[in-house]
């Protein structure tokens, strides 16, 4: 059954948050701090580990930070929504492999949902350098801590054998992404632009990883994701506006 009720019921509890935040912008310190309680419970507790964790607090952060950029009312409401939608699979995601580690449907909610933190985390951190004129140290600082967190929980599913190694290549994973932000820091693009490439090339660095866990690395994959997603970022550049449309 896809519909299960703590999911469930934690979920309506992260849509409320979204929506008071609205409604009382005001009180969004309280309304974030109880989010993020609530959050790391509901991770804790479904899950049954603490890892399981990670994505709801993440994805809270990252989810009212890209709120507070959405202008329309109507654009809001879509958002709270998908988002929302996107929390309880992670939430599910986490409940079923709390009871079957090797369940690959729970495997790949939990990489979507990751996959979302990600994208919000590096979309709507960026937008807040640009809008607010952030010191550019807080926005790598964000990168480094969510990628570096967001990717350990990932990759601990995949390969619980050895924390440390996990640890390592997540370190690393976090480090390059914390670079490459440094560098866009410089291109003409505005935060949506900026968020989607550097989810491609989060993604290039995430798979390659995995399929090291996996041991299905090779050449022929390193050249296959290297070429098709090149080919991506070139074309998501070419179609965006060369000014920072913020």
């Amino acid at each position: 059954m896809f519909l299960k009720f703590q999911p469930l019921l934690y979920t309506l509890a992260f849509l409320c948050g979204l929506e008071f935040i609205l409604v009382s912008p005001g009180h969004f310190t309280l309304i974030i701090f109880l989010m993020l309680y609530f959050s790391a419970t509901a991770g804790r507790k479904i899950g049954g580990k603490w890892f399981f964790a990670v994505l709801p607090i993440f994805f809270t952060l990252s989810s009212a930070a890209l709120l507070y950029l959405i202008g329309l009312t109507y654009e809001q409401q879509i958002f709270i929504l998908l988002a929302s939608s996107m929390y309880y699979l992670a939430l599910l995601s986490a409940y079923r492999l709390g009871l079957y580690g090797g369940d690959q449907t729970a495997k790949g909610m939990n990489m979507a949902a990751m996959a979302t933190t990600i994208f919000f985390t590096y979309t709507a951190t960026y937008g807040l350098y640009l809008n607010f004129l952030v010191p550019l140290y807080y926005l790598m600082m964000a990168y480094l801590i969510v990628t570096l967190f967001v990717s350990y929980q990932y990759f601990l599913i995949i390969k619980k054998d050895n924390r440390k190694i996990v640890w390592v290549y997540s370190f690393l994973l976090s480090m390059i992404m914390t670079e490459i932000i440094w560098t866009m820091n410089f291109w003409p693009f505005g935060y949506l632009t900026t968020g989607v490439v550097a989810l491609i090339l989060y993604y290039i660095l995430w798979d390659l990883t995995q399929s090291y866990f996996l041991n299905l690395l090779s050449q022929k994959r390193v050249v296959a994701n290297m070429v098709f997603f090149s080919v991506l970022v070139v074309l998501v550049l070419l179609s965006a506006k060369w000014l920072p449309v913020v």
